[in-house]
């Protein structure tokens, strides 16, 4: 395949910069003259989470197993990210070349290579690709052949797709099970579908078991001294995988059902503790477009899963959420020490997802409900960067949740971000609007957005504490809330049990002057506790004249001053109105 040599961000550049800056921030809040209000000087917040909280691998260097380094951006194995594969072995599809073949090929040398091994692949390939049981530390990598596309096009899941150690079911058009150091690059994989309960499709599915889970541990958690990880999925396009179910509207038990579910990318881990966790996990500059994943996620990172990095990855026109990390679904772990990097998002929407609807008995339909898909998502991580990425028409931009009852996310870094959301043409789907550049064609969900930024912790008693979200620019401009009905949006809202929270110099723009139904700031609940959680040095734009911009749970304010003056903790003293606070910190 002609890999085309992409244009990558300075990324590593950014994360020096930002690092530096937080190291300087005492003397930048220091050197402030005061206000552009002519206020006093904002009081300096303790920053809950920082840069200096994450740790890289330096360029060139493979990730090691104990170091608690995520992978370097530029080379994540070690390698740079836009070499040529030198083949060692190539399948070409053909009468008497299948999946099987490589399958078998795979399953005799995968435990006994004496070396790095790439396997090449080269057309068109119906059945799924299955590393299952490698323990070996040598890299095996699956990837084109230089010049050709490799495809795999495989139409509805069987269940011998299904490894039967592996835990949950997940049938991957790729998948990588109780395996470590396993890199999957340059596949088109396309069409795998299911309607209903009994199987779940991925595009790429990865999972281990840790052994004190429970069960049989991945075998690279008995043979040798590592662990399991070391799992780069990189260059993929990902399309067309789904379970049909989810858009179907005249089978009830179909209907709002968590057992409808499919993933783009899945990364799985069943572990209780560091030494069971599977580390590096790579998801880099893959194309995941047009899935129908039910209840489930796009690309998930969920359990035990730490230092693992998702990058410059496009995901668009997917009825559920972009990308989800979480915690507390498989034991007491938590996906940690992730950075969610220079991925582009867009079109994520729930309207016409059944799963999240409500049946109707007068009319034996499954109605829509209110949309509610996050473009990126977490949910009960701890220590997660997200940096530097564009999430545009999204039900929810970036939502913190915990759904998981008396759990808690915590240690989350929110930075550099763009969300933006158009009022789009109408109601119901289509609705039309602006996609972001990198996204062919135009928005088909528009105006479905209630949020921006989302802090609520959903679970009974579950709770989201120490998040620092600075220098992103949200915006919400939507017309069209609602399933069934309508009612207001917000561009950030907070809700649900949260403490610890700082809201510092970011941009937040509402729908404009005759908007009638955009909040700038929501607080439907207060903060557990006032200490440690500042909200100011905000720069907002578009409010409205015939809406409240802002709320408490018991009190609306019209305009920005009223809402300084009368929400009882002094925040936003020294925000303003289309123009840059002067207690702003210079950007690092």
């Amino acid at each position: 395949m002609n890999r085309a040599r992409r244009v990558r961000s300075n990324i590593l550049r950014s994360i020096k910069r930002i690092a530096l800056g937080f190291s300087l921030l005492m003397l930048c809040f220091a050197s402030v003259p005061g206000t552009a209000q002519g206020a006093s000087r904002a009081a300096e917040p303790r920053i809950p989470v920082t840069a200096a909280d994450f740790h890289f691998e330096p360029a060139g260097v493979a990730p090691q197993f104990g170091h608690l380094k995520i992978p370097n951006p530029q080379t994540p194995d070690g390698e740079p990210i836009d070499r040529d594969p030198a083949c060692q072995l190539v399948f070409r599809s053909g009468p008497g070349v299948t999946s099987q073949t490589v399958n078998r090929a795979i399953q005799s040398m995968e435990n006994t290579l004496t070396h790095a091994k790439i396997i090449c692949l080269a057309g068109t390939f119906t059945g799924p690709i299955d590393v299952w049981g490698k323990y070996d530390p040598k890299l095996l990598t699956i990837e084109a052949a230089p010049g050709h596309q490799a495809r795999l096009a495989l139409g509805a899941v069987q269940p011998s797709a299904v490894n039967p150690n592996e835990y949950d079911g997940v049938a991957g058009a790729v998948s990588i099970v109780d395996s470590t150091d396993v890199q999957v690059r340059g596949l088109t994989i396309t069409g795998y579908h299911y309607q209903g309960f009994a199987q779940t499709p991925a595009g790429i599915y990865v999972e281990v078991r840790g052994k004190g889970f429970g069960g049989t541990p991945s075998a690279c958690f008995t043979h040798g001294a590592h662990a399991c990880g070391n799992i780069y999925l990189i260059d993929n396009h990902i399309a067309d995988i789904a379970n049909t179910a989810d858009e179907v509207s005249t089978v009830k038990r179909w209907c709002n059902s968590g057992n409808v579910d499919a993933f783009g990318i899945e990364a799985e881990s069943y572990g209780k503790g560091p030494q069971e966790a599977l580390q590096h996990v790579v998801i880099e500059n893959n194309v995941i477009d047009h899935t129908r994943t039910g209840e489930s996620e796009t690309v998930a990172i969920n359990g035990d899963v730490s230092d693992f990095l998702v990058f410059h990855n496009k995901i668009y026109d997917t009825d559920n959420i972009g990308i989800d990390t979480e915690g507390w679904y498989n034991g007491t772990s938590q996906a940690n020490h992730g950075f969610v990097a220079d991925n582009t998002i867009a079109n994520v929407d729930t309207w016409n997802n059944t799963a999240y609807g409500v049946w109707s008995n007068q009319t034996h339909t499954c109605q829509p409900l209110q949309p509610n898909a996050g473009g990126i998502y977490d949910d009960g991580g701890a220590y997660i960067w997200i940096n530097h990425n564009v999430v545009a028409n999204t039900d929810q931009g970036i939502s913190l949740d915990t759904e998981n009852a008396n759990r808690w996310t915590d240690h989350i870094l929110v930075s550099h971000n763009v969300v933006w959301d158009s009022p789009g043409t109408r109601r119901g789907d289509p609705s039309f609007g602006p996609n972001p550049p990198g996204i062919p064609g135009r928005s088909t969900v528009a105006g479905h957005a209630y949020d921006a930024f989302y802090v609520d912790a959903f679970g009974s008693h579950a709770r989201i504490y120490d998040v620092y979200a600075y220098d992103n620019s949200f915006n919400n401009s939507s017309r069209h809330f609602g399933g069934r009905r309508l009612r207001h949006s917000d561009v950030v809202d907070f809700g649900g049990l949260w403490k610890n929270v700082v809201l510092w110099d970011n941009t937040i723009s509402g729908g404009g002057k005759t908007n009638p139904w955009v909040f700038a700031l929501g607080i439907a609940n207060h903060p557990i506790t006032a200490v440690g959680t500042t909200i100011n040095c905000t720069t907002y734009h578009n409010l409205s004249d015939v809406h409240h911009n802002f709320y408490l749970p018991t009190r609306e304010f019209q305009t920005l001053l009223s809402w300084q003056t009368g929400n009882g903790y002094g925040w936003d003293a020294q925000s303003v109105i289309n123009a840059r606070p002067a207690c702003a910190i210079a950007k690092p």
